[in-house]
């Protein structure tokens, strides 16, 4: 079982109080040693008798937590998670400082591909972000490339949180996800707007007419497809492209990283990253049908995290 540490409920602060030392516990520290969220991380546990520190993560008793800064503190068990929030409580701590897990934080090793898995929380962290990123990221791509907005694919679309920019000059924008839950969000978001149309896919079908589409992005999904998910879904977004028509994906970088080694289950990687870079990209298209225009690597949390292909259809 891999237990993910739940990054939407803790919100930004200098430092963070795990509870819990064992497996989740230790689970939990990687995850944080990894994307360095907090400047300080504590932790705490009854079995601990003295203090130490450890680089940036000081283990102390539980008696002294009533010393520490009031950070949120992350309850590193899900089977007994309500019962340590009443016993923290207790002993003195208010309520809405304490976050436990929930079940979607708890999954087995062969458990959830990245097209079933909830991403609610994340959609709800993520929305507040989403014109900064447009402005970094992709509004310098539209005004270099000149792109044709005549007909336009959000590809994974989540909540239509980009799509809500692009919708405003594009003459037809289609939102396209594999979630249900998600496109029935995207259909009341964009319930006034004639100018866009919201549909279910298949992980690795798109279902549009062949050679219809001018323009096709995906922004802050496919980070988490693995090779042969990207693999299977550029043979989509060509047939789907007419001739000369751009692709704009973001994707991970994360395969032979100079900071970490990435592990094939995306969920361990620092930000769920895929096992994927843009020598695997470039070497996809060659075989699709693109031709790479330019890759961009950036920073997402971490140095040359992740990357954006520019790709247009031969």
């Amino acid at each position: 079982m891999f237990y993910l540490f739940p990054f939407g409920s803790v919100s930004q602060n200098e430092g963070v109080i795990v509870y819990g030392a064992g497996a989740i516990g230790l689970s939990f520290l990687k995850q944080l040693e990894v994307t360095q969220p907090f400047a300080v991380i504590y932790v705490t546990d009854k079995k601990i008798v003295s203090s130490k520190k450890v680089g940036n993560v000081v283990f102390l008793p539980e008696k002294d937590v009533s010393q520490l800064p009031a950070y949120q503190i992350v309850v590193a068990s899900l089977k007994f998670g309500e019962e340590i929030k009443q016993h923290l409580i207790q002993q003195g701590v208010e309520a809405d400082r304490v976050v436990t897990l929930a079940e979607n934080h708890a999954m087995e090793e062969s458990q959830f591909e990245p097209h079933s898995f909830d991403w609610n929380e994340y959609y709800s962290d993520a929305e507040g972000h989403n014109e900064v990123q447009f402005q970094t990221y992709l509004e310098p791509l539209i005004r270099k490339y000149d792109f044709s907005f005549s007909r336009v694919v959000d590809f994974a679309c989540g909540k239509g949180r980009i799509a809500e920019l692009l919708s405003s000059f594009s003459d037809f924008l289609v939102c396209v996800d594999t979630s249900r839950e998600a496109i029935d969000y995207c259909v009341q978001r964009f319930r006034d707007k004639n100018n866009v149309e919201c549909i279910v896919s298949e992980p690795e079908r798109i279902h549009l007419d062949k050679n219809s589409i001018d323009l096709l992005y995906s922004w802050d999904a496919m980070v988490h497809f693995d090779y042969r998910s990207i693999d299977y879904i550029l043979t989509e977004f060509s047939r789907i492209l007419k001739s000369g028509g751009f692709a704009v994906i973001h994707h991970s970088n994360a395969r032979e990283h100079n900071s970490f080694k990435a592990d094939k289950n995306w969920r361990k990687n620092p930000h769920c990253r895929s096992e994927f870079n843009a020598k695997d990209m470039r070497h996809l298209c060659e075989k699709s049908g693109f031709t790479v225009e330019e890759q961009q690597i950036m920073d997402w949390g971490i140095e040359a995290l992740d990357c954006i292909s520019v790709l247009r259809k031969c």
